[in-house]
């Protein structure tokens, strides 16, 4: 099940939500755009469900049979996500699966599959999102455009090891930084 906390990108296509019906009417949209066959809650205008777990953007909660928190992806991963869910099943749907946590970003996936989110916004929500994480805008566009050569390694079923993730997530950095000062004539 989704929680549909808040308007993650507004920009003058997609406001701030101002009433509950708006919300319901975006709620609706994603579940269609997104092929979306489960349930999705609808949190209040306050954001009270949201704020409860913590407020980050983009996080996901496993909760197990017994109503208790069984893992905690901070920023919402599949591949973790679905060997979470099979370790709960296997552990008869009770108890921490994984250590509880996963708090690893897991930036290219995000990269690679979060610009369709960001470009409803625009331009106000590259802006925003620049501001506040400086290059992550821009590497999420960077992400979309290099998708075709990312995909096969970033939205893999089986996630890379550490080592392997921390060098693609400086190599990103090191790309960002040459083309930020090519832009700037450095």
């Amino acid at each position: 099940m989704d929680v549909f906390i808040r308007q993650a990108h507004p920009g003058p296509a997609v406001p701030s939500y101002r009433a509950f019906e708006q919300k319901w009417t975006d709620a609706q949209r994603y579940r269609r755009e997104e092929d979306i066959p489960w349930t999705i809650l609808i949190d209040d205008l306050e954001g009270t469900t949201h704020q409860l777990y913590g407020g980050l953007a983009d996080p996901t909660y496993l909760i197990d049979a017994d109503g208790r928190v069984a893992f905690y992806n901070m920023w919402t991963h599949a591949p973790t996500l679905h060997k979470a869910i099979a370790t709960l099943f296997q552990q008869d749907g009770r108890g921490i699966v994984m250590s509880g946590i996963d708090n690893w970003p897991h930036f290219l996936p995000s990269m690679t599959a979060g610009w369709r989110g960001l470009r409803r916004g625009l331009p106000q929500s590259f802006v925003d999102l620049e501001t506040a994480a400086p290059t992550l805008a821009s590497g999420t566009w960077l992400g979309h455009r290099l998708r075709p050569l990312l995909a096969p390694v970033a939205l893999r079923a089986k996630p890379l090891p550490a080592p392997l993730r921390v060098g693609f997530v400086i190599a990103a950095a090191l790309l960002l930084a040459g083309l930020r000062r090519l832009r700037h004539g450095h």
